[in-house]
């Protein structure tokens, strides 16, 4: 998942080569652009979509943290930079509860916190 987020950063999309051909994206159901976004196109979709709702969008990831099955992860990570109409600077910390199999981002199913991923991928305390 790091690798995805540098190269997000670095050229404004995820590398499809570690991307599913099936792959599924959905944002928080808060957010401006929900999904679900599906396949290669739909990956590109989901970054143009994020492109125009916050301009200099930069992405720090905060933590990953193993649920321990072999394919599930939590992410969590920041998003940072100036929303495109009213250029207000944002920072805002969500998360992300990612399926990985054969070493590729099968699914990812936004949350807007840290508590509601890892409630969502069965480690809630």
């Amino acid at each position: 998942m790091r690798r995805w987020w540098v190269a997000f950063n670095n050229d404004g999309t995820p590398p499809l080569d570690l991307c599913d051909e099936q792959i599924e994206i959905r944002n928080p159901a808060s957010f401006p652009n929900r999904g679900p976004y599906r396949g290669h196109d739909g990956v590109h979709k989901w970054m143009a979509d994020s492109w125009e709702v916050i301009d200099e969008l930069h992405i720090e990831v905060d933590e990953i943290i193993d649920v321990g099955d072999g394919e599930t992860v939590v992410s969590v990570q920041r998003t940072m930079g100036r929303t495109s109409h009213m250029r207000l600077d944002t920072d805002v910390q969500w998360a992300a509860v990612w399926t990985i199999r054969g070493g590729k981002a099968l699914r990812a199913q936004g949350y807007r916190s840290k508590a509601e991923a890892l409630e969502a991928a069965g480690l809630a305390k």
